[in-house]
């Protein structure tokens, strides 16, 4: 058996080549309300890296743009986050074929979470196994507001949110700093 590839080693070998695992998940039609999910077709241990969420990187002013102009289920697609003193909004809007944009609200008991990753100075949002993740388990993560359309409509307490990542809240895995530990990698 070759021997297990680090969680960050395995970030950094999708970023670089814009993939997803697609051998181990897969797209589902949920329901009327979710829509579609993201399912694992083989296990993930808890901190592994299990997908990143990709689109138009785009920074504040423009999400705001956006999102005045965009219909309010294209704005669910819109991920803001701080990097560098600054918010950035990561825009999956669009039907690219990727997986990240089509990983569901959970914020009870979600099964990962959201963590930025800095390769060649730019930042990556990437889902982590918060605990272990079984085969036909639903991907899920805390997307971190109380206003997302299956809380509103399924009437879910969201007293327990989270903030999404950011440069106060450094992105680590096992207290390890991804973006610096990305930024070493990249220089070897």
């Amino acid at each position: 058996m070759p021997p297990r590839v680090s969680p960050l080693k395995d970030a950094l070998q999708h970023l670089h080549s814009k993939t997803d695992k697609t051998s181990k998940l897969e797209v589902k039609y949920i329901n009327a309300v979710k829509g579609r999910g993201i399912f694992a077709l083989s296990s993930f241990s808890k901190g592994d890296f299990v997908l990143e969420y990709r689109g138009d990187m785009i920074d504040n002013a423009e999400s705001q743009r956006r999102r005045r102009i965009y219909h309010p289920s294209c704005v669910a697609f819109m991920f803001s986050f701080k990097w560098r003193g600054r918010t950035w909004c990561i825009d999956a809007s669009q039907e690219d074929g990727s997986f990240g944009r089509l990983v569901n609200d959970e914020h009870i008991r979600p099964n990962c979470r959201m963590k930025r990753i800095d390769v060649d100075r730019k930042p990556h949002l990437c889902l982590f196994a918060l605990n272990d993740i079984q085969h036909g388990e639903e991907i899920t993560y805390d997307y971190g507001g109380e206003d997302c359309p299956q809380r509103m409509q399924m009437t879910m307490n969201a007293a327990d949110v989270i903030i999404p990542v950011d440069s106060s809240h450094p992105a680590d895995l096992l207290e390890t700093r991804m973006d610096e530990t990305a930024q070493d990698t990249n220089q070897q």
